[in-house]
């Protein structure tokens, strides 16, 4: 009987709980219908009973679905930790759409441009900031 009542909450379930992990913090929100993450071979979008997953993130955007409204993150990274009833995002850093300053996200980009010009910089690394400017001004314009 125990078995049958189980199975009944199983398949009622709709929503998930999502953890979002940076080394400085840790949010959660109930009630998450949906959750689209940058993974590292393309967007990966989530719902309730999600198969068991572990993927590497990019930088990019995550769209989280809550109550048919969405939030917008900018991320720079990470992994995702997906199980039927939770998600955990492991990021290195997030911000949400209404908290990027544009200005400051203007002044990295201009910054990351001039160290990709310099040859004596390294070009990698440069190409991550400028990387992680551009995603963080478009999020800012959605």
């Amino acid at each position: 009987m125990k078995r049958l009542k189980k199975r009944k909450k199983w398949d009622k379930m709709k929503n998930f709980q999502l953890d979002i992990i940076t080394p400085t913090n840790i949010e959660s929100y109930n009630n998450i219908s949906y959750v689209r993450i940058p993974a590292l071979d393309g967007l990966t979008g989530i719902q309730a009973k999600h198969a068991t997953a572990i993927i590497g993130l990019g930088i990019g955007e995550i769209k989280v679905t809550k109550d048919n409204k969405e939030i917008l993150f900018s991320t720079s990274g990470g992994f995702a930790d997906i199980k039927p009833e939770s998600v955990q995002l492991l990021l290195e850093t997030f911000e949400s759409k209404e908290s990027i300053d544009k200005k400051r996200a203007e002044d990295a980009l201009k910054r990351a441009k001039e160290r990709i010009s310099d040859k004596t910089m390294d070009i990698e690394r440069a190409e991550n900031a400028l990387l992680k400017a551009k995603n963080r001004l478009r999020i800012f314009t959605k």
